[in-house]
């Protein structure tokens, strides 16, 4: 390579890192807290700094929070510890941003390994632009944390099952491994079933289902794709460690938790959160259909689905799949993942997230395949500007998103302001009364000590106990709070005062007058 080229690949390289590094960092801490996941996980990590008890996650109010096991909120609290001991909107969204990162670096990683040097570029670019995985990126969610460790250990496993094929052939050959080649095997095993343990303590067991169910797929699928000498294989002492090695992540503070909770966890976690959302028997959770997924997920690959599609069923007709390993394995991750999530009833794009690595693997290994089939020059040539172009228009889309529709979702859930007022009428430690408010940002902003109260008898007893009292709700149930509780309330304030624009829930801070 001349000179010259040197220079600009280098710094088309530069380019590239800089734009990958924006589209996860730029402006990640510009706007507040906007959803109540993001204050729910600022909240319990909060929590664990401020007290020390990093056991069972717990909202500023002190009700346990048995949604999700408390893996993302470790992170959080680790980066908020070494941020003062303090949990800003940028270290409540750093792990998702940063694991947004790593997962783009891994698919590159992979596919360069596995010899797809311009493959490896388009998976790559097509995950970081994948525009809902950007956006869920940005935000503080467990979704694109789980989807790193998902891929970690499904990469791992797959180095693994590759681990006794001599590198260098086309077709790979498979050879008696020496004993460093097989401990290496078990090594990437082992790895593989850290990262599915991880996976769990972020979200449970749909990571194990998730993980497990692309693992056993992709093996049975290489039963008839590969000839035998050449077909990955799972040795028993592999997966006997693998088991104890996912038991010896996630189980200790799974049983922990149950014996904490007296229980409780097992109902509300295991039975609320993960049996009844899949069987659809919950009446407070939406059932969908189970298409559902297919147009959500063409809006959230957005605007790679347009080369998706395409590309993968060309390269199925045109004898691809029989001749790229790497390929379907991206293949059996996407619709295995895809038919997986599919059978719940309910659902969220943001679950989608974890296919979508293997979507970006089976677009890379088909659009390398198809531009090395290329005679035409011409052809390439196109090719290169479309993949530009979609490229250039994946990337126009998010200064739009950091200085207009970000800063508008953030004015539109605002609460730090109606929070400061409200705390002027009751200085910590004086304790406010949250009834039927259900809003985590504004008990984010208000801070600790805080009560929540669902029921009238409930709110009675409390403003029965002589002193004064500040109390949050919606203004509908003002009126009949004075005339149930007895007690005069007097508004102090209004959050409809302290946005700029219309809040999609009012509130009222009422306090005590007589």
């Amino acid at each position: 390579m001349s000179a010259p080229d040197a220079r600009l690949r280098l710094a088309a390289n530069g380019f590239v890192a800089l734009a990958l590094v924006a589209l996860f960092f730029f402006q990640l801490g510009a706007r507040d807290l906007v959803s109540s996941h993001e204050a729910r996980g600022a909240q319990n990590a909060q929590r664990m700094l401020d007290t020390g008890e990093w056991g069972l996650p717990t909202l500023f109010d002190g009700q346990r929070d048995l949604q999700k096991p408390p893996g993302y909120y470790w992170l959080v609290a680790a980066v908020g510890a070494l941020n003062g001991g303090h949990v800003s909107p940028w270290v409540a969204r750093f792990p998702a941003a940063a694991s947004g990162l790593v997962a783009v670096l891994l698919v590159y990683g992979f596919l360069r390994r596995e010899g797809y040097a311009t493959g490896a570029l388009v998976a790559a670019v097509a995950l970081a632009s994948g525009n809902h995985f950007v956006a869920i990126g940005r935000t503080a969610r467990i979704d694109v944390p789980l989807t790193c460790a998902v891929m970690a250990s499904l990469l791992a496993f797959y180095r693994g099952c590759s681990s006794g094929e001599r590198r260098g052939v086309s077709p790979p050959v498979r050879f008696q491994q020496p004993a460093g080649l097989r401990r290496a095997a078990h090594g990437w095993f082992v790895v593989s079933a850290l990262a599915a343990g991880f996976a769990v303590l972020l979200k449970g067991p749909v990571g194990l289902a998730l993980i497990g169910s692309t693992a056993v797929a992709f093996l049975l699928v290489e039963r008839s794709a590969s000839p035998l000498p050449e077909r990955p294989r799972l040795p028993l002492l592999s997966a006997v460690l693998g088991v104890l090695a996912v038991a010896g992540v996630a189980v200790p503070w799974f049983a922990w938790a149950q014996h904490a909770t007296d229980g409780e966890f097992v109902r509300v976690f295991f039975w609320h959160h993960n049996v009844a959302r899949f069987t659809g028997e919950s009446e407070s959770l939406a059932s969908h259909p189970w298409w559902y997924y297919g147009p959500r997920f063409a809006l959230a690959f957005l605007p790679w689905t347009l080369l998706l599609v395409p590309l993968a069923v060309w390269a199925v007709r045109s004898g691809v799949w029989k001749q790229q390993r790497a390929f379907r394995f991206g293949v059996v991750w996407t619709v295995v993942m895809f038919a997986v999530l599919s059978a719940a009833r309910f659902k969220r794009a943001d679950y989608l997230l974890p296919l979508f690595p293997g979507a970006a693997l089976a677009l890379g290994c088909a659009a390398e395949r198809w531009l090395t089939s290329r005679a035409n020059p011409r052809s390439v040539r196109i090719a290169k500007w479309a993949f530009g172009v979609l490229v250039a228009g994946a990337l126009a889309v998010w200064p739009v998103m950091w200085f207009v529709v970000e800063p508008a979702e953030a004015a539109r859930q605002e609460k730090r302001p109606f929070a400061a007022a409200i705390r002027e009428h009751a200085p910590k430690p004086q304790t406010i009364l949250l009834f039927r408010a259900e809003s985590h940002l504004l008990a984010y902003h208000l801070g600790s000590p805080l009560h929540t109260l669902v029921e009238w008898g409930e709110l009675k007893e409390v403003l029965a106990t002589s002193g004064p009292h500040v109390v949050v709700m919606p203004p509908e149930y003002a009126a009949d709070a004075e005339r149930i509780t007895g007690r005069k309330l007097v508004p102090v304030a209004s959050l409809a005062d302290f946005t700029s624009v219309r809040p999609p829930r009012p509130l009222v801070c009422l306090r005590t007058a007589d």
